[in-house]
């Protein structure tokens, strides 16, 4: 990975953010996994989420994600209160995720999972089968399209008719990402991105990222990986013991003596 780290703005404040987090609190058996956790997501930025191993990293993101709802707190997305919204109407208003374990389907082919991805496909509706049969193949067309200029550009377009099985787990973490892409998000949740993946892999998959970035994209990032941590996050948030400790750019969380100590013991 490149070591040459750019410089990036420390994000906008939460009244600017796109993806909230706000006094999250969420116990498991009485045992607190969250405690009054704030998160802001800046639009157009890379926001990291880091901390020790039990620190809430994942169930912070979870409720990002929907697949779990906080004892106490909000989650708001562009403003509104989504907290008891379902992980399936989240992504219909703009919220996609990746998972740490990559979860394609193995038998059918790596374009054939991106299709699967598109959204609100015609061919859904019964009637559609019978009376707007062009209409079908136009959404069918256009999501083709889409799906391999998608792997043109993470540079699996030579095994599209592969099975997506058959992928290495950095290629399988860059379908996963192009399927997330298939439906035009506002926010991705990449959950571990790099784990698994060979460090050539993640070298392409930090650039398309910055790319997508540079183009608008906005991501939320939960990754042991503090290299690409560094070399990716606008604004990062260390999390120990359900709590955001610190925030702020890579550089100066990392000099927190707080960080250190939770990190290290010292």
């Amino acid at each position: 990975m490149r070591a040459a780290v750019i410089e990036r703005q420390a994000g906008a404040p939460a009244s600017q953010a796109r993806l909230v987090a706000r006094d999250v609190s969420l116990a498991f058996g009485g045992v607190a996994a969250l405690r009054k956790a704030t998160l802001a997501i800046a639009p157009s930025l890379i926001t990291g989420i880091v901390g020790p191993n039990g620190a809430g990293k994942s169930t912070l993101f979870n409720v990002l994600a929907g697949t779990l709802k906080p004892d106490q707190g909000q989650v708001l997305f562009g403003g509104e209160d989504i907290t008891g919204l379902a992980v399936h109407r989240r992504a219909r208003r703009g919220i996609a995720r990746t998972f740490q374990l990559s979860r394609e389907l193995d038998s059918l082919t790596v374009l054939e999972n991106l299709l699967l991805a598109a959204p609100d496909h015609p061919g859904d509706a019964m009637r559609s089968v019978f009376f707007g049969r062009g209409k079908v193949r136009r959404a069918e067309a256009q999501a083709s399209e889409r799906a391999v200029a998608l792997l043109d550009r993470v540079r699996l377009i030579r095994l599209l008719d592969e099975p997506a099985g058959s992928l290495s787990g950095g290629q399988k973490k860059l379908l996963e990402l192009c399927r997330a892409l298939m439906r035009d998000p506002e926010v991705i949740l990449l959950d571990e991105p790099a784990a698994g993946v060979n460090p050539a892999l993640i070298d392409e998959l930090v650039d398309f990222i910055r790319t997508l970035r540079q183009e608008g994209m906005t991501f939320a990032i939960v990754e042991h990986n503090m290299e690409m941590i560094a070399a990716l996050c606008d604004t990062v948030y260390v999390l120990a013991e359900g709590t955001v400790l610190t925030q702020g750019s890579f550089a100066d969380v990392t000099a927190d003596p707080r960080v250190q100590q939770a990190y290290l013991g010292g």
